[in-house]
């Protein structure tokens, strides 16, 4: 069984670019090894977002509004 990528977009391959720069000794690579791994950064930025988009559906907009109200609850509590 083959693992289809998601697609990522360009921010994705942005902030994995700087995440790279910041990992030292990463700067060895190869420019083929680099856009290698700035694409499984990226992959990763994906997979998180897909995660993020099913758990906000299962969730519903009332636990998700609920934990948007709880935060500004808190954010208003520090203030």
């Amino acid at each position: 069984m083959s693992i289809k990528p998601l697609p990522f977009v360009a921010t994705d391959l942005a902030r994995a670019r700087h995440i790279l720069r910041s990992w030292g000794p990463l700067r060895r690579l190869t420019s083929d090894e680099t856009d290698i791994v700035v694409r499984m950064i990226a992959q990763g930025f994906a997979e998180g977002r897909k995660h993020g988009f099913e758990l906000a559906l299962t969730e519903g907009p009332t636990q998700s509004q609920a934990y948007v109200d709880e935060m500004t609850d808190a954010l208003d509590a520090n203030s």
